[in-house]
């Protein structure tokens, strides 16, 4: 009994410690190696899954840039992305999306001269959270992450990190999204964003 205790007690501790080091739980990851699942419902422009990239340019009729939405339901989350711009190309945007009703909650804009994340409260109304200008560093690819907890979004981009609250940070979402402005009509001649590793966890 004397030379079994001490072994549970050692094997109660690596179990307590393992626990407490787990990773968070992945809610969603996409990999972009293959054409996009049905879950990425609308959009606007050309967008292809290719080689661990997602790629869009404007393109049609209709002069706006490109712009995806995926299903996806949570409340809080830690989000992590990477983005670039080619060619005129000038911002790229993370929106989350309520349901179809309640339109936007949160949109994200990472562009080459500003990084704004703004709130929207009602359907139709928008509220600068944080509206800075920054410099984007000129370089392949830009980490973007992202927290939501409560009601509090904290972002890390481009060597900083921003800090906001909002009752509208707190509000269930339904869905997310990538776009911005990828240069023009003149489609993929103009410019085009790209976005890779994208992946949502619990926040730890």
């Amino acid at each position: 009994m004397k030379t079994l205790f001490p072994k549970l007690l050692a094997g109660l501790f690596l179990s307590l410690g393992s626990a407490g080091g787990a990773e968070p739980a992945v809610l969603l990851e996409e990999t972009f190696e293959q054409p996009l699942s049905a879950d990425w419902h609308w959009g606007l422009g050309t967008w292809t899954a290719q080689d661990g990239v997602l790629r869009a340019f404007e393109s049609g009729e209709r002069r706006h840039g490109p712009v995806k939405q995926r299903r996806f339901a949570f409340t809080e989350a830690d989000i992590r992305f990477e983005f670039r711009l080619e060619g005129k190309a000038s911002f790229a945007s993370f929106p989350i999306d309520g349901t179809r009703e309640r339109g936007h909650i949160l949109n994200f804009v990472l562009g080459r001269n500003a990084f704004r994340i703004i709130a929207h409260p009602k359907k139709g109304e928008h509220v600068d959270l944080v509206r800075e200008t920054i410099t984007l560093a000129d370089r392949d690819w830009h980490p973007v992450h992202i927290v939501l907890e409560g009601e509090t979004v904290t972002v890390e981009f481009n060597g900083r990190t921003w800090t906001a609250k909002h009752p509208v940070v707190a509000e269930p979402k339904a869905g997310i999204g990538f776009g911005g402005e990828s240069g023009g009509p003149e489609g993929e001649k103009a410019g085009a964003l790209e976005f890779r590793r994208l992946k949502i966890t619990a926040p730890r």
